[in-house]
């Protein structure tokens, strides 16, 4: 059985992680968002690691998916993030959230909701391409980590234990089938998300993913609406239609509400 080995070291991550500058908001040496920063930057000024030395890198650790899920997962997209020495990530075809040590590779939780057939029916299955994180305190005692799992829920995790937030949503669940100012089937409705939210402030956005031109094309499919939550509740605080409502401009411009 081939298994499939996620190789992280910390020589990559000194060339993976770290900041544009100080106007991003983020922390030379971390990679705090899937994209380096809000502005998507993928940059990092660090320059430890060069083209005169980087054929000297050796491995200093590896860590395994292969036990994450009924079968080994053999196409992964996932960018860790990486906050106060730990990395933040998401494994296997149920898309487990996971934090590990950046310095030794050790497991520190996992978590991992079962979400029966209707994670089995996602569009958007396996292990996604990562997670987010927020904090609004300055000691980052309150942080928290956001995953919006195959079967299209949004889960708060204490970003220390792994655990769901108690105070957002339902136990930490929000399920964002609901809240779309339309009806969508909670078990088949063809709705997902691979891509990890964003966290603007304290608001997480979160947007949606459909199967192309529906099954069967149809107005009444699910819509993919664009959506704000707050980070310490879960209420939605507002929703960007996609496709104007009656009242909205450029409403007009779609004959019959299609």
């Amino acid at each position: 059985m081939r298994f499939k080995l996620v190789a992280l070291s910390a020589c990559l991550l000194s060339g993976l992680v770290g900041p544009v500058d100080a106007q991003q908001g983020t922390i030379t040496g971390e990679w705090r968002s899937y994209a380096g920063d809000l502005g998507s930057t993928k940059y990092s000024p660090l320059d430890q690691i060069n083209r005169d030395n980087v054929q000297d890198l050796e491995i200093a650790w590896r860590w395994k998916t292969d036990n994450f899920g009924s079968r080994t997962e053999t196409y992964s997209r996932v960018t860790p993030i990486m906050v106060n020495g730990v990395l933040y990530a998401t494994a296997g075809r149920r898309r487990a959230a996971v934090a590990i040590d950046a310095a030794t590779g050790e497991t520190l939780w996992m978590y991992r909701i079962d979400e029966g057939v209707r994670g089995d029916n996602a569009p958007r299955r396996n292990s996604g391409r990562g997670i987010a994180y927020w904090s609004g305190l300055p000691d980052e005692t309150d942080a928290q980590i956001f995953l919006i799992t195959p079967g299209y829920h949004l889960v708060a995790l204490d970003a220390a234990t792994g655990r769901p937030v108690p105070n957002f949503g339902q136990d930490g669940v929000v399920d964002l089938k609901r809240g779309l100012d339309r009806p969508v089937d909670l078990i088949d409705g063809v709705i997902g998300s691979s891509s990890p939210p964003v966290v603007v402030g304290d608001v997480v956005v979160v947007g949606a993913a459909l199967a192309e031109g529906g099954a069967p094309p149809s107005k009444e499919n699910p819509p993919g609406h664009v959506r704000g939550y707050d980070a310490r509740t879960g209420e939605r605080l507002w929703i960007f239609h996609t496709i104007p409502q009656p009242g909205e401009f450029g409403h007009d411009t779609w004959e019959g509400d299609s």
